[in-house]
């Protein structure tokens, strides 16, 4: 009899150890879970960012409907955002207009939102003038706007400014008859902001 008591006895423990064992497994699936939701919020927030680094080139060319002189066009990895010179400056000069400055602002804020990544300056002339005279203005304007930017709040680490003269030009200085164009030089004139596009890297 005695024996038949303590072996139920033992039978009871074991089960209740059994169902306490079972009794803890919830909260582990409930670790498991949290952690998998928690994920998918990461997940979630850099679909976000990518999202915003994505339409990059849709801000930028609505930047440049609403202001005149902008005009953006992608190439790899990047969104140029290109401004004429005519507007930033004066007739041979490298101090930037205060008629410039609301433009300038906007493409500020553009810059800005671009989470990481080295920002250039690069600055153009037209033909007119000697190759080095026209390196050396083309340094100090994008220079100009580079200061400019740091002064509003741009970390100055993360710009570069580059002086490239009449090289690549996006319009013809001179006709097919070879007659000025100054139209076409006007719009070789130009400071090019070259913003990292992160989304179109990651492709």
């Amino acid at each position: 009899m005695a024996g038949a008591i303590i072996s139920i006895v033992a039978l009871i423990l074991s089960a209740t150890a059994v169902g306490g064992a079972f009794a803890q497994a919830p909260p582990a699936h409930r670790d498991i879970r949290d952690l998998n939701a928690t994920v998918l919020d990461v997940k979630g927030f850099s679909s976000d960012l990518n999202s915003t680094v994505s339409d990059l080139s849709a801000r930028a060319s609505g930047l440049a409907a609403r202001h005149d002189g902008l005009s953006v066009r992608e190439d790899k990895a990047t969104v140029r955002v290109s401004m004429l010179g005519d507007v930033l400056f004066d007739f041979d000069k490298a101090s930037i207009r205060p008629s410039a400055e609301p433009t300038l602002d906007d493409i500020l804020r553009l810059a800005a939102s671009v989470p990481s990544g080295a920002i250039v300056i690069e600055g153009y002339t037209d033909s007119k003038g000697s190759a080095a005279y026209n390196k050396t203005l083309s340094f100090r304007r994008a220079n100009a706007v580079a200061d400019w930017l740091t002064s509003h709040g741009m970390k100055k680490a993360r710009l570069s400014a580059k002086g490239l003269g009449g090289s690549r030009p996006v319009a013809p200085n001179t006709l097919r008859n070879g007659a000025d164009n100054p139209d076409g030089r006007a719009l070789n004139r130009r400071v090019e902001f070259v913003l990292p596009n992160d989304a179109k890297r990651a492709k």
